[in-house]
Order: structure tokens, then C-alpha cells, then sequence
């Protein structure tokens, strides 16, 4: 069975948005409950030289909106716009105003997932099959085709941040669990009888 470009990214990238926007709710809901500026959530690293978690939330809707558009073809190969940036971003400078509140970065989700909710599965899939080119100032990323730019690079990214979310927000003492990341469970559990 092969799996299309439309049901290997938009469907995943949904998902993580939606969890990640769930994430963040509970996140504001601790904040608020144990009397914490959200800021000094928003704020928290793993280490010194990582972004800080709400950065870490623009990557991942950058990275979504970005995939997307290219995998639609609604982007020039040569667009450094940073909202359309996929995981590449790498410094600092290259982001605007730190957003500091949870509001925000509701808002930043749910714009994506607007976006999102506009590509069809006719626009994706029927593109057609061609390199897939990222650029970032100094730098393109060519990717040999829109599988390996999905499954290579923007899924374990997509992942990776969300994770990088999801332990800081874990070690600040937020009640999360395994099914906070994941989402409704894509299965159903059935009961085994003795035989």
C-alpha cells in the first residue's frame, strides 16, 4: 500500500498543532493555578544554547505552514519569509518580537491550522513531483523530491520540537502525559478473551 504526500504530512502536521495547542492550555491553566508569570514558562530551555519554549512554537507552526506551501506549490522556491521558514531558522535574529503570553501562540497555532485547512488533497498529491528547496539566508536546502523533504526532514523536526515542548513544560511540573502528545489514539482497544 502507498501512502500519499497529502496523508504523510497534513494530517501530522494538524494533529501536532491541535496537541501542541492543547500543551499550551494546560500549560496556562498550571500557570495560573500555581501563581506563575507565563512568561517564566514561555521562557524556560533545555539548554543554554536552544531557543526558549515559545520559540520553540513558532518553529513548529513556521515549519507546518512552510511544508505545506511548498508541498501545494504556493511558494517560490526562493521565499526566506520566516513564516514559511521550516526548521531552519537556526539564529535568534532571524525571528521578530518574542511573543510572551499563551495567547499568542494560540493564536499563532490556530492561524496555521487555518492555512492548513485550506490545501486540498488534489493540490498536494497532484502537484507535480519535482525538488522541494528551502531557503534560509546564506543557504537552500534541495530536497530530491517531496517524500524524502516530508518523511527526512520535516516530521522528525515537526517532532523533535513538539517533544522540546512538551519536557519543558513536563519538568516545570505541568500534569502531562504520554496521551498529551499523542492525541486521540488512532486505534481502539479491543478485549482478548481466554481461549
Amino acid at each position: 500500500m502507498d501512502i500519499s504526500i497529502y496523508q504523510a504530512s497534513i494530517p501530522s502536521l494538524c494533529l501536532m498543532l491541535r496537541n501542541l495547542s492543547q500543551i499550551l492550555h494546560k500549560a496556562a491553566t498550571f500557570a495560573e493555578k500555581e501563581r506563575m508569570s507565563p512568561e517564566s514558562l514561555l521562557e524556560r530551555r533545555l539548554a543554554p544554547d536552544m531557543f526558549p519554549l515559545s520559540r520553540q512554537v513558532e518553529i513548529i507552526v513556521s515549519g507546518a505552514r512552510g511544508c505545506a506551501a511548498r508541498l501545494a506549490g504556493r511558494i517560490d522556491p526562493n521565499d526566506e519569509s520566516p513564516e514559511f521558514a521550516v526548521f531552519n531558522r537556526g539564529a535568534e535574529q532571524s525571528f521578530g518580537e518574542r511573543l510572551t503570553s499563551f495567547a499568542a501562540l494560540q493564536t499563532l497555532i490556530q492561524e496555521a491550522l487555518g492555512y492548513l485547512e485550506t490545501l486540498s488533497r488534489e493540490e498536494i498529491d497532484d502537484a507535480p513531483e519535482r525538488p522541494v528547496s528551502v531557503a534560509k539566508p546564506g543557504e537552500v536546502r534541495v530536497f530530491d523530491n517531496p517524500r524524502s523533504f516530508v518523511l527526512q526532514c520535516v516530521l522528525p523536526n515537526l517532532y523533535f520540537h513538539v517533544t522540546v515542548v512538551y519536557a519543558l513544560l513536563r519538568s516545570a511540573g505541568v500534569a502531562l502525559g504520554k496521551q498529551d502528545f499523542e492525541g486521540a489514539p488512532a486505534y481502539q482497544v479491543m478485549n482478548r478473551r481466554s481461549q
